[in-house]
């Protein structure tokens, strides 16, 4: 029998983007002026001071720049302040490494100015500390903001994933954009292997294991790899159990639950069932774990490829899991709320929800079910370029098809992934040594433990 490889391809983005604005006057959903005699605020900028509004992200992207110009022309009485934080100018240092440095500048400081009574009004929360920010009462409650204004179009959203984002009863965060985590399987390596993977049902790692066991008994072919995979996979254990390991700020690492998280991980590497980095041919996988980040790249997948339910550490029924792309905050001690809320709004209208710049599954439902139809009008017109051998590209009645399934997943996100950063690089680091048997699992835990219970005191 042809031998087939069991590939597993574990994509994990870094957003290293950032998120502005402020505004005034009432919006509609669509970004326009409410009320056809309604003066805007540039027309009564005669009458005020301009007002700022400060807006603390990693790094300015295209998506951020049109819309705080855009924004600015409407509503000239008020300035949006991008305020980027990096730690080099990024000459002299390796990609990862600047990456790395600029996400821990930009946790660094804006923590530590938000918790001082200081910081943006607008604050991209993405890879900052949540849970703490909540606890200590540094974000607006948003609900309190929606519920007030009668002009913001709530119903334009996505109502799960707007649900699945609430820190308990409240919405702290508002998130621009989204991703899925889904799992994509080669239908016909499966079926020549006679393994059958109900793609409607959750399942543990466990249950991955075992298929992956089952395909290796059947033969392997050599692929040339990137050392990028376990650390991911140990983030996915990690985020998959946050509320036990970290909840209410109390970290729970020295325990046998996440003892026996890394033991599972290492077990599957060296049981050499997962490939430690990237196959060289994507075509060539059985199991592909990826997210979906663009309509674009949820339809371009071959024809013999269907999504699956991603493998868990706990294999429960949760929804679908999801990443929120651009989420932001708002500081409760902002002096110009109206404002930051008016700019908020109009980064969810519909025009600024169909720019092609927006990184991420927009949270508008009407500009997400707009950018899937204009690939499948590329595919239909066959000026849509795939990667893939020409007899495995999908049509247009499988790009429809796929299109309802991709609504449908989106209707059942309701998993939040979302941990604190600093955690998952002080868990990431520590686990290098048990991962190369230098240390054992006991003394690893003790040393997160300890590491995490720190920083969680500062």
């Amino acid at each position: 029998m042809k031998k087939l490889s069991f590939i597993v391809m574990l994509s994990m983005v870094l957003l290293l983007s950032a998120c502005s604005g402020n505004g005034g006057g009432n919006l509609t959903k669509d970004g326009k002026e409410n009320g056809a005699g309604q003066e805007s605020p540039g027309q009564k900028q005669a009458e005020g001071k301009q007002k700022t509004v400060a807006v603390s992200v990693l790094r300015i992207d295209r998506f951020l720049e049109n819309a705080v110009r855009v924004f600015e022309e409407k509503y000239a009485d008020i300035r949006i302040e991008l305020k980027e934080y990096k730690a080099s100018d990024g000459t002299g240092t390796s990609g990862m490494a600047m990456e790395a440095a600029d996400i821990e500048k930009y946790v660094q400081s804006v923590t530590t100015q938000v918790i001082s009574g200081k910081g943006s009004d607008l604050i991209l929360m993405n890879n900052l500390p949540q849970d703490k920010f909540v606890a200590k009462k540094l974000l607006v409650n948003l609900y309190d903001l929606i519920d007030k204004d009668s002009s913001f179009d709530q119903d334009a959203l996505y109502p799960n994933i707007l649900k699945a984002s609430q820190d308990g009863d409240g919405l702290y965060v508002m998130p621009l954009a989204f991703s899925l985590e889904t799992a994509q399987g080669n239908t016909e390596l499966l079926k020549q292997a006679n393994i059958s993977v109900d793609k409607n049902s959750p399942w543990s790692w466990s249950q991955f294991k075992d298929v992956a066991i089952k395909m290796k008994q059947q033969g392997e072919r050599e692929g040339y790899y990137y050392n990028l995979i376990m650390s991911p996979l140990l983030h996915d254990y990690i985020e998959d159990n946050y509320a036990e390991l970290v909840g209410q700020g109390k970290p729970n690492f020295d325990s046998d639950l996440f003892r026996n998280m890394m033991k599972e991980i290492k077990s599957i590497y060296d049981e050499g069932l997962l490939s430690e980095g990237f196959a060289s041919d994507a075509g060539e996988a059985v199991v592909q774990i990826v997210g979906i980040f663009s309509p674009r790249g949820a339809l371009m997948m071959p024809s013999n490829f269907e999504y699956y339910q991603k493998p868990s550490a706990r294999g429960n029924k949760e929804g679908v899991p999801f990443k929120s792309m651009y989420s932001l905050g708002m500081n409760s001690k902002s002096d110009v709320q109206p404002e930051a809320w008016e700019f908020m709004k109009f980064l969810l209208s519909d025009d600024m929800q169909a720019s092609p710049d927006l990184f991420g599954l927009a949270m508008n439902k009407d500009a997400t079910d707009k950018k899937l139809n204009e690939v499948l009008q590329q595919i239909e017109n066959g000026t849509l370029e795939f990667p893939f051998p020409e007899d495995t590209l999908p049509d247009g009645e499988m790009t429809k098809q796929r299109i309802s399934e991709i609504q449908k997943l989106i209707s059942e996100a309701g998993a939040r992934k979302s941990s604190d950063i600093k955690v998952l690089t002080i868990a990431t680091e520590e686990f290098e040594s048990y991962k190369n048997g230098q240390k054992s699992a006991e003394e690893v835990s003790k040393l997160i433990q300890n590491r995490v219970t720190t920083y969680l005191n500062e």
